[in-house]
């Protein structure tokens, strides 16, 4: 079974006081989509945890960085939304967990800078592995950053701040 996909096209979808009783977080709303047209996604996530999903939009959030911001919490679905419904030239950044449902994340990251519209995408992989080789193949596949879970601010600002600012003509600032 797949999870479903998530999309905040603005800030205000993460308002205070909408979060979940039972867990006190962030209530994701489903992403609801026209399939003939291409989703506008300036920040794609990929992460199978609804927790370090939500830890990842927060200090989106922290940097003023949460406008079409999308969660996809499987590998496989993350492809199909890359290849066949992204506005890929309004992506600015994925953040990829490397161990995802359907699809592993090394994977998904080789199919990515194999294909030709995707291959220069900003890619920030978030990761609990501590192996070694695991890092070594991402940095080989050209990831902008290799962070290790559990993910402090500062740790992340910089990856996000290293991210936005190597690639100035695709910041999250330009008009709509």
């Amino acid at each position: 079974m797949s999870n479903p996909s998530y999309s905040y096209p603005n800030s205000t979808d993460l308002a205070p006081g909408r979060g979940n009783e039972k867990t006190n977080h962030l209530a994701l709303t489903p992403d609801i989509r026209k399939e003939e047209q291409p989703e506008k996604t300036r920040i794609l996530i990929i992460e199978d945890s609804d927790d370090h999903s939500e830890l990842l939009l927060r200090q989106l959030r922290k940097s003023h960085l949460d406008r079409h911001v999308k969660i996809i919490a499987d590998g496989a679905e993350a492809w199909d939304f890359l290849e066949h419904k992204c506005r890929v030239q309004e992506l600015v950044a994925i953040f990829l967990d490397l161990h995802l449902p359907s699809l592993d994340g090394i994977v998904l990251l080789r199919q990515i800078r194999e294909h030709p519209r995707l291959k220069d995408l900003s890619v920030v992989v978030i990761s609990s592995s501590e192996n070694p080789a695991d890092r070594a193949e991402c940095l080989r596949l050209r990831v902008s950053a290799f962070v290790s879970k559990p993910v402090s601010f500062s740790t992340f600002s910089k990856s996000v701040a290293d991210v936005f600012h190597s690639n100035e003509t695709r910041q999250l600032t330009r008009p709509e």
